[in-house]
């Protein structure tokens, strides 16, 4: 309905029926027509179409000069999709999704795999580095700290695929694994949960350290950027804006995430289409690689209510919530959002944490997204001037969850869109940040 338009599709079904009657005469097309009908009728009521009202372009204040600033660095054509460059034959959000997984070819980066001690745990957090051949890096490249998806690691398709085009381009690259997933062990009982940003701060305060001494060292101004894909994005957003002014990132970019995901909760037609995939992926790598530590913490019903949750939202509420006691969903989606606190735009104190975001954060989205709710967002126009105005909203109108697939060549195109936008947001906050470095 989003791509069509509702009249368009009851236009299509009627001109089908039309057909059918003048080929196979009246009754024939009305046994063929009367149950089809009655089915997408039952949809329809039973659907809450829920489309989007907000406008696809980039929201931002331009009262921040440095934003401003940034916005006009930017080259349009890098932050552009819904010019019809998007491949064609990809017709909806859940093809835009779905296809680009098994068709997109997968790059296989190398990575030197470093481990960073978790503070006042017996943890370590992975990140696999990924280096230029020629193992240095000029003034002019960056540093990336990556987060991955809800249940990847660093050799996720679009996680591989930014890693080889940063690398060819002279950039570092760090993939920070999320404990417990990928082949990362976790020794005690505090098994992954997407509230938790302490393991992004151990991990960008290593790097940010490094580049300090690197910088020191061999007088370079190295921007540290980081960037998020779905759950990645939601992680990133959320210590962002925790950190605020102490944030060890210098900018951040993330895709297909959500800000207040409070708000998914009202997105059903995730919850029946796409999350029950999630969930049970989630739940077979849960009880793979925690099965002892859930069992000894959980009771007959909290095991019976984890193995028949049929969506995310239900395996959220039966695992992490009832493993990590949170009170019920609604805190740990507010603990888990970067708008999770938050109450209004009256004051900024009803803005909550969001307010204090102090970098240029970016977050990326697609309207016609079949998994994460354009909802979270509330009114972009609002949301981006919270704060000081650091926080940036590009909504395309099409490009599903962490796709935005290109031309017809998908080995060749893979998710370069991503790479490229993430990539050049970066560049633009670098070349302005130097500017004004000169300038002093």
């Amino acid at each position: 309905v989003y791509e069509f338009s509702q009249n368009y599709l009851v236009s299509l079904h009627l001109f089908i029926v039309l057909v059918a009657t003048k080929r196979l005469g009246t009754k024939a097309a009305l046994w063929m027509a009367l149950p089809i009908s009655a089915v997408a009728f039952c949809i329809m009521a039973r659907q809450d179409l829920n489309l989007p009202n907000i406008s696809p372009g980039l929201y931002f204040d331009e009262t921040n000069s440095f934003i401003s600033d940034v916005v006009k660095e930017w080259p349009k054509e890098m932050r552009t999709y819904d010019d019809g460059r998007g491949t064609p034959w990809m017709l909806t959000g859940d093809t835009r999704t779905g296809i680009p997984f098994l068709v997109n070819s997968i790059f296989s980066p190398k990575y030197v795999r470093r481990w960073v001690p978790l503070p006042d745990e017996e943890e370590a957090v992975i990140l696999d580095i990924a280096f230029p051949d020629s193992m240095t890096i000029d003034e002019d490249k960056q540093v990336y700290l990556l987060l991955h998806g809800i249940n990847g690691n660093s050799n996720e398709g679009y996680v591989a695929d930014f890693v080889t085009r940063q690398v060819a381009k002279g950039n570092i690259v760090a993939v920070m694994v999320t404990r417990g997933l990928g082949d990362s062990p976790i020794i005690g009982q505090n098994i992954l949960h997407f509230a938790r940003t302490s393991d992004v701060m151990a991990a960008a305060r290593a790097l940010k350290s490094a580049i300090n001494t690197l910088s020191k060292e061999q007088n370079k101004q190295l921007i540290l950027a980081g960037v998020g894909y779905s759950m990645g994005a939601i992680t990133l957003a959320n210590y962002v804006a925790r950190s605020g002014n102490k944030c060890d990132l210098d900018v951040a970019v993330g895709f297909s995430g959500a800000l207040d995901t409070r708000q998914q909760v009202h997105f059903p037609r995730s919850a029946s289409l796409w999350q029950p995939f999630i969930a049970k992926m989630m739940r077979d790598t849960f009880l793979r690689r925690f099965a002892g530590k859930i069992r000894a913490k959980f009771n007959d019903d909290q095991m019976k209510n984890l193995m028949r949750a049929q969506s995310l939202i239900e395996f959220d509420e039966a695992m992490f919530v009832e493993y990590n006691n949170f009170e019920g969903l609604d805190e740990y989606y507010s603990e888990m959002g970067a708008m999770g606190d938050f109450v209004g735009f009256e004051t900024k104190q009803d803005e909550g944490r969001v307010a204090n975001v102090s970098i240029p954060l970016c977050m990326v989205q697609s309207l016609d997204d079949p998994v994460g709710y354009w909802g979270t967002y509330h009114d972009p126009e609002k949301v981006s001037r919270t704060g000081k105005g650091w926080l940036n909203i590009l909504f395309t109108r099409k490009g599903g969850h962490v796709g935005w697939s290109l031309g017809m060549n998908r080995s060749i195109e893979g998710w370069s869109w991503m790479s490229d936008v993430a990539s050049s947001y970066v560049e633009a906050v670098g070349r302005v940040r130097s500017k004004r470095l000169n300038a002093v």
